[in-house]
């Protein structure tokens, strides 16, 4: 059994409680009843009655449980209770099995309160949003059913412990975060996005500092990221690297061509043809690269609006009138996740302070993505658990973006990129 689910079993044995006032002999014992579910975030157990704290049917994935409470009146004889916990796709997250409870052989208790609790933080349910059922049963007759809420709660992905994990050191990172062009609007958080990216290519990944590249604002001219692609890493670089390429900045079509381009710190849009980045060109000079694996994740758009905000870098445009190509990269070597179709807007996400796709690429890259419980987040549950979450969210802001992965799932050989990760999503 996962360290995951044998801690949530441990749980739901434990602290199966009933609180009861005393027994009383049984004369002639009124009848008997149940009173509806209540759920709440915690339960006062100082008296000799279990009283709902907080009781409520909204919760966050950043609250410690969900209690699920109801009382008996006039309990007498041997009974079984059952608690069903169904996650937002339907599935038994988790049975309690058959409880017994009991009364002494003649008596009756007044009024018995039962409940038990679901763990939600630093447990798997806490990446599971959406519309929860508990199910409560005795003598396997349905008691009643109810319904909860579990928000996604913000996380705050710039704290991140590192694990017992050795450096690799033929890997290495190329980062470029752009938040401030010379003459295009800004691109917020892209800074800070490219800063807690390097931590996380060190820690998660075992990068050695010293093979990061890193390429801010100013320092992310054209000249720059071609020098160091074509330049210098081949230098540098072995067969057994991997290369870790992150790139937050601004991305935009050639009209003429409907091609996609980056734009570099310099990038000018009335000549993207000659002052951008191919993105074609960019995969390229990564396939040219001899070395194991490089894996992209191109925080951007190409939609001819400016990457986290609503402005346009291509005047008078809509995005979706623009019909740009499809970069594909059907190359072993080169694994890519953008954040968004081609047609689409990249969107920043505020209430985190990052961009929404670079968030959840964190937060997958921490071990929120590692379905099953392996302690390795492997590239297609990474996709996986991005494109999830930015979807929703992207939806809930009012606009659409998708992830994209190439090459697709179906061709890709999955591998682990994030080792160890689930250790420190927990301890944050």
């Amino acid at each position: 059994m996962s360290k995951v689910k044998a801690a949530v079993c441990f749980i739901s044995c434990i602290l199966f409680l009933v609180s009861c006032n005393s027994s009383r002999q049984v004369l002639k014992k009124p009848p008997s009843g149940v009173r509806g579910i209540v759920l709440s975030k915690g339960i006062d157990t100082r008296d000799t009655e279990g009283v709902p704290v907080n009781p409520t049917t909204s919760f966050s994935t950043n609250d410690r449980e969900v209690i699920a409470l109801f009382k008996i009146e006039n309990l007498s004889g041997k009974h079984k209770v059952r608690w069903d916990w169904h996650d937002p796709q339907g599935n038994v997250y988790f049975s309690t099995g058959e409880h017994p409870v009991k009364t002494g052989e003649g008596k009756y208790i007044p009024q018995a309160t039962l409940w038990h609790r679901l763990s939600i933080k630093d447990n798997k349910a806490a990446y599971l949003p959406g519309q929860w059922e508990v199910k409560v049963y005795m003598d396997n007759i349905l008691i009643e059913s109810k319904n909860f809420t579990l928000e996604n709660a913000v996380v705050n992905v710039d704290r991140i412990n590192s694990a017992a994990l050795k450096p690799y050191p033929k890997d290495w990172g190329l980062i470029i975060g752009i938040e401030n062009y010379d003459n295009l609007p800004v691109v917020n958080y892209a800074r800070k996005d490219a800063q807690i990216m390097k931590e996380y290519l060190m820690k998660l990944l075992g990068v050695p500092e010293d093979n990061i590249i890193m390429l801010i604002d100013r320092g992310a001219t054209k000249a720059r990221i071609e020098g160091y692609l074509k330049q210098y890493l081949p230098r540098n670089v072995e067969k057994g690297t991997t290369l870790y390429v992150y790139y937050a900045g601004h991305g935009m079509p050639d009209i003429e061509k409907n091609e996609p381009y980056l734009v570099p710190y310099d990038g000018d849009t009335r000549f993207i043809n000659h002052t951008g980045y191919r993105l074609k060109d960019f995969y390229q000079d990564l396939e040219s690269l001899d070395i194991g694996k490089s894996y992209v994740f191109l925080d951007s758009c190409f939609s001819g609006a400016a990457s986290r905000t609503e402005k346009m870098l291509v005047a008078g445009a809509r995005p979706a009138l623009i019909h740009v190509k499809d970069s594909n990269t059907n190359s072993r070597k080169v694994v890519a996740l953008t954040a968004s179709q081609m047609n689409q807007i990249s969107n920043a996400y505020p209430d985190a302070k990052h961009g929404l796709f670079t968030y959840y690429l964190l937060r997958a890259l921490r071990g929120e993505a590692d379905e099953n419980d392996d302690q390795w987040v492997s590239i297609k549950e990474a996709y996986t658990y991005i494109k999830k979450h930015v979807v929703r969210v992207s939806r809930r802001m009012g606009t659409e973006q998708t992830p994209v992965i190439m090459p697709s799932l179906d061709t890709l050989k999955d591998t682990g990129i994030s080792r160890s990760a689930i250790y420190n999503y927990r301890n944050n």
